[in-house]
């Protein structure tokens, strides 16, 4: 990742939560200034009868009205909660002639199945069949929730309500298709600004993901996707505009976002918090996932719920308990790390906080406890969720920034890593000219003086007979082939010319070979591989000088007299391991040496991108392990 974009991404978090609030605040301004028509009701009266056997047909419903059997509804409000009954609604309209512009509205997008009749001279007549086991184009009229038009002059109704082994709410009131027009269209306007900032938090998280490859970003963009999908199949959105045709998943879409929510809401709690697997809520958390994906399986299962009776009913409970025990673990594991002083923990409490307030709000309006103005009422939860969402990626942007300050201070610490590794590679080769220098100097010049003094005696003197002349000329011979020689040593030290000519590993085999001539040392040589890669002549000369230097401070200071010398090619390292018996190195002799100890092998070390341990106490000789990557390529 190009770290200049690192640096100056952060730029445009400002600007774009800048636009997001913007748009945050038109939307408020338009859903405030636009006047909101509330929901003229006449002056209807409705009656039940809770059908407990689910046998009842039309008209034994309505001959169970007559009788008396129903009971008054007050406030046109069905809520038993999780119920094994089907029930019957009866609308009366007494001395009231319904125009043909009237609507009756069942508030709630989730109902199973509805049968809708009109009474008629005590005739029932069977005027539109709907719910989420039908298509939604069967709707009597296209809106989120339930609305059946009433007919002219009939005052009598009669709606059959089934959601067994569900959980029902079902609020009803009537309304002129003006108003409900009306309303539909500021419901709209609101749905698509909210759902405009939510797609707009999901691109934002794509793209630090795409930026930073850090997972939790991807992770932050599903958890958005999956709250608004959960939000638009709780409003009824979903079924209108996403699977309008299916009869298998709409009675299933709210579960199943929301199980999907527990899911994923646990991997991206988990990797914000970056919560280590030593945390007391890691375990717990992993536990409440997988079941979660069990659940949510068995949800999707091609079969017929409601066929499974109340078994199905527990399966749908589960999910109460499950989003309790969610809470409670995400609770934990927040102030968990708030209290370790991970600050960015802090703005996820309060986006939850918020989220609950607001979820409770509206659960509290629909259960009929509380009256609220409209857009908390209708979109209580929507509006607290893009509030969560934005105050989440103020901590995503505080934890971003940690993230930039650290890859800085990292490009720092290798800057000044690679400022030393320089600084050693100099210092290296400053030492190695010297020492040339002083071999050119000590041995090659004493010698050449040497021989220059022979050939000026054989020259000059005439008190020299053949025979002395000889002798220093001999003499003088033998001088320039230990010359040649030396100079030999040291061109392969500098260059080692055996690579070129015969291959790494010959060279390899024939230094140790006149390291083992010399009958001072015995070096045991264990060499596998180097015979089918081809690697640059650089990284072949860094690891053959490593060896060199390697040895020759065993010679120099070790006073060793076996090593073993083994040179190993792996698939994607080459490992170099040296051990000899010598009198080893005590933690006095490193202070001695200096900073210098090893320092040239660690600098080509460290150049070849490797690492290196050395193993040594007094007396019980040196181990020496170096690890080079292979980089194929």
């Amino acid at each position: 990742m190009d770290p200049q974009l690192i640096h100056n991404l952060p730029a445009y978090f400002p600007i774009m939560i800048k636009r997001l609030l913007q748009t945050w605040i038109w939307m408020l301004l338009l859903a405030i200034i636009i006047p909101v028509k509330t929901y003229s009701q006449t002056a209807p009266s409705f009656f039940v009868l809770e059908d407990t056997s689910r046998n009842l047909t039309a008209t034994q419903a309505w001959a169970a009205y007559k009788s008396g059997q129903f009971k008054p509804l007050p406030g046109a409000f069905i809520n038993p909660g999780f119920t094994s009954s089907d029930y019957w609604v009866v609308l009366q309209m007494p001395g009231i002639t319904a125009s043909n512009d009237s609507v009756l509205v069942v508030d709630n997008a989730h109902i199973n199945e509805l049968l809708w009749y009109s009474v008629q001279h005590d005739s029932l007549i069977l005027q539109s069949t709907t719910g989420d086991f039908h298509p939604f184009s069967q709707r009597p009229i296209i809106h989120n929730t339930f609305a059946f038009p009433l007919q002219p002059a009939t005052g009598l109704y009669l709606l059959k309500i089934d959601k067994h082994f569900e959980s029902l709410q079902a609020p009803m009131f009537l309304v002129s298709r003006e108003t409900l027009a009306t309303q539909a269209a500021q419901e709209a306007l609101v749905n698509g600004l909210l759902t405009g900032i939510l797609l707009l938090i999901v691109l934002f998280g794509v793209f630090l993901f795409i930026t930073t490859k850090d997972k939790v970003y991807g992770w932050y963009a599903i958890y958005v996707c999956i709250m608004m999908l959960w939000i638009l199949s709780n409003k009824g959105i979903g079924f209108r505009y996403l699977w309008p045709n299916s009869e298998f998943f709409p009675s299933r879409s709210r579960a199943v976002f929301a199980i999907f929510n527990i899911i994923f809401s646990i991997q991206f709690l988990q990797s914000f918090l970056q919560q280590s697997r030593s945390s007391k809520f890691f375990k717990p958390l992993k536990v409440l996932q997988f079941a979660s994906i069990a659940v949510v399986l068995v949800m999707l299962a091609p079969i017929d719920y409601t066929a499974f009776g109340m078994y199905s009913s527990y399966v749908q409970r589960s999910m109460s308990v499950f989003t309790l025990i969610m809470v409670v673990l995400a609770m934990g594991s927040l102030i968990e790390r708030i209290i370790q002083g991970y600050k960015p923990a802090l703005f996820y409490l309060v986006a939850n906080v918020v989220l609950l307030v607001f979820a409770t709000m509206e659960s509290l309006y629909h259960l009929g406890k509380v009256s609220l103005p409209f857009l908390l009422a209708h979109f209580g939860v929507f509006i607290g969720c893009v509030i969560e969402m934005v105050i989440i990626m103020f901590g995503l942007t505080t934890r971003f920034n940690s993230y930039r300050r650290e890859r800085e201070n990292l490009l720092v610490q290798m800057n000044e890593q690679q400022k030393a590794l320089t600084e050693t590679i100099i210092t290296v080769q400053e030492k190695e000219r010297k020492e040339l220098a002083d071999q050119l100097h000590d041995e090659i010049g004493s010698m050449l003086s040497l021989a220059s003094l022979n050939l000026s005696a054989v020259q000059e003197s005439k008190q020299l007979n053949v025979l002395e002349k000889n002798e220093k000329l001999v003499s003088t011979a033998g001088i320039v082939q230990q010359i040649t020689k030396t100079i030999r040593n040291i061109s392969h030290q500098l260059t080692p010319v055996a690579i070129e000519k015969y291959g790494f590993k010959h060279a390899v085999e024939d230094w140790v070979m006149m390291a083992n001539a010399s009958g001072k040392i015995n070096i045991e040589l264990v060499i596998v591989g180097f015979e089918k890669h081809q690697y640059s002549t650089n990284f072949q000369h860094t690891i053959y000088r490593i060896i060199q230097e390697l040895l020759q401070n065993i010679f120099k200071h070790a006073a060793a007299e076996n090593v073993i010398l083994q040179l190993i090619e792996h698939e994607d390292l080459i490992t170099i391991m040296v051990e000899d018996n010598g009198v080893g190195i005590d933690q006095t002799q490193r202070k001695q040496s200096g900073p210098g100890f090893l320092r040239s092998i660690y600098a080509k070390v460290n150049y070849l991108q490797g690492t290196m341990e050395a193993e040594s106490s007094e007396g019980q000789g040196t181990l020496i392990n170096i690890e080079i990557p292979i980089h194929h390529s």
